[in-house]
């Protein structure tokens, strides 16, 4: 048995959720994915996973065991990195996959800034609200915001933002400015964000002290982040957003900030990849640049 090989087939398993995808991703035939998971099972002595038709779930041996055998892998990845990137540039192509406000309002007018600095890197930058799955879709990295689901991914986060509830100023030169909540329900229009997968509306919260008022009712809906910046930077209504993605916008005055002392949530801005152990040298760059660009351009 090549115990290491079957250590990194039993891990890409794990990783893909699928014996298919995990033969797709190291380039070997299906057959020899199973063979390597079966002499390591009975090598071990425990079963590692459980199969049926529809899904390959962790025992719980399986679940220690992953977890041990990922710091070995990730340090001899690490040292394998270390000395084929040693005295070379940073070069190929990066894929990344980013939600479309941050997209548009913050990273593509930075990515002059990474390639002068990285000039080797080809970066293809996908845009979209939705979950991609980094293993299935050849994605190096994603950039999201708000809470993340448990994951076997590395999530690392770059900023706290704050939301920002705001209109443009036509909009409310015409219906004047929300100064409580009740006036917001009672006399404006709202525009929402509902998810691009599982199509669930983002409800607009405002909370001061004790108090809290949610509203889920919406006039006009967008399923992507840029979208509803748009809407309401078009005077449709009042919505609530993100205020690093958003900042260009207030600063030039096409959205104005309202109710702000309701409006102090924060929301957690993410980026995220596969582990350390899979980390390739673009992937690794550009992470620490984006960390860096982040936090300088969120001063």
């Amino acid at each position: 048995m090549d115990q290491l090989l079957s250590i990194r087939v039993f891990q890409r398993i794990v990783e893909a959720g699928s014996f298919t995808l995990a033969a797709a991703h190291l380039g070997i035939p299906r057959s020899t994915i199973s063979k390597a998971l079966l002499e390591l099972e009975a090598h071990l002595g425990t079963p590692l996973l459980r199969r049926t038709t529809r899904s390959v779930t962790l025992t719980v041996e399986g679940a220690e065991y992953y977890r041990r055998v990922s710091g070995v892998t990730a340090s001899l990845d690490e040292a394998d990195e270390t000395l084929r990137h040693m005295g070379t540039a940073a070069q190929g192509r990066l894929r990344i996959d980013v939600y479309s406000s941050f997209a548009n309002h913050v990273l593509i007018p930075a990515l002059g800034y990474f390639k002068a600095e990285f000039p080797g890197v080809q970066l293809a930058v996908g845009i979209s609200d939705r979950p991609v799955n980094l293993v299935e879709e050849g994605v190096d990295c994603v950039i999201r915001a708000g809470a993340l689901a448990d994951s076997t991914m590395v999530a690392k986060t770059l900023f706290k933002d704050r939301l920002l509830t705001c209109a443009s100023p036509a909009y409310l030169e015409l219906h004047g400015v929300p100064k409580t909540p009740e006036e917001l329900k009672e006399k404006h229009q709202l525009v929402g964000y509902f998810g691009a997968a599982a199509r669930e509306v983002w409800p607009l919260r405002l909370q001061l002290g004790a108090r809290t008022h949610v509203f889920s009712n919406f006039d006009f809906y967008s399923n992507d982040s840029a979208g509803q910046i748009g809407m309401m930077a078009s005077g449709l209504g009042v919505g609530q957003t993100h205020a690093l993605v958003a900042r260009p916008l207030p600063q030039s005055g096409a959205l104005v900030s309202v109710l702000e002392d309701w409006t102090r949530q924060t929301v957690p801005i993410s980026v995220m990849y596969p582990s350390p152990k899979r980390l390739n040298h673009r992937t690794r760059v550009f992470v620490d640049w984006l960390v860096r660009y982040v936090r300088q351009y969120a001063k």
